[in-house]
């Protein structure tokens, strides 16, 4: 499982002048610096003004650095409930200026198990996806095994608890399980199985790889939302993945959309 750049488009200037056009406005970086994106990758990132952080904070938070940190003060030390439901409510449901974020965008490889590429393909909008299709290839897949496989959580309804589980008396393991499914469909093909039939058999560990592009506004939910303790452990795996592309290449507006 892992994600992988392959291109992106803008930096942080460009939110900052997708916002300043609003009044025929135009900032300009006065340095940059090289940045390695891959051995074979090598980009130019701006280094934004003190002024263009401040437009990038006050876009991602829907208010000024100052009122911004007055109502998390005022969360802290209130000792009034009612006044801390108030604010906390405020600063979830403050209207941000999400547009400007949505104007560069990244493109990444990805490979996940199928469970895994499903949760991330729930994300729509601003995101385009091609996946491989087992219809064309028959290739021999690669499954994911986990660190370590868990027990159920006993006090929610999904997830599981940090405990580790066991096959019964060192018995058949889902590896073992996986391995044999992707085995059948081996020789399902080799009988001569059309491989879009033959795909049916292969279990949910298999990893599947895709080329995904969204927006940096489209990307910064998505690892807000997976990298979130109450996700899917093997999904906040991957988000950090895509966290760590990211961030480097739009250091200011990234660190403002997911703090």
């Amino acid at each position: 499982m892992r994600a992988e750049y392959v291109d992106h488009m803008g930096d942080d200037l460009s939110v900052v002048n997708a916002a300043r056009v609003s009044f025929d406005n135009v900032s300009v970086a006065d340095r940059y610096y090289d940045y390695d994106v891959t051995d074979l990758v090598l980009c130019s990132i701006p280094d934004v003004s003190e002024k263009d952080k401040t437009l990038i904070n006050y876009l991602a938070r829907g208010m000024p650095k100052s009122e911004w940190e007055k109502n998390i003060s005022n969360i802290f030390t209130s000792p009034y409930k009612n006044d801390i439901e108030v604010l906390v409510n405020k600063l979830i449901n403050m209207a941000t200026h999400w547009a400007p974020f949505s104007h560069p965008h990244i493109t990444l490889r990805m490979q996940a198990p199928v469970s895994v590429r499903t949760q991330c393909f729930k994300h729509k909008i601003g995101f385009s996806e091609s996946e491989e299709s087992r219809r064309y290839i028959n290739s021999k897949p690669e499954i994911y095994v986990p660190d370590m496989w868990r027990k159920v959580a006993s006090n929610v309804k999904q997830g599981s608890s940090d405990e580790e589980w066991f096959p019964e008396n060192n018995g058949y393991t889902p590896k073992d399980f996986m391995e044999d499914g992707v085995d059948y469909y081996i020789n399902l093909i080799k009988s001569g199985l059309a491989p879009e039939q033959a795909r049916f058999v292969l279990p949910q560990g298999v990893e599947v790889n895709w080329i995904w592009t969204g927006s940096l506004a489209s990307f910064a939910r998505y690892y807000k939302q997976r990298i979130d303790p109450h996700a899917q452990k093997e999904s906040q795996i991957l988000a950090a993945e895509v966290g760590a592309i990211i961030e480097p290449l739009f250091p200011v507006s990234w660190r403002a959309l997911t703090s």
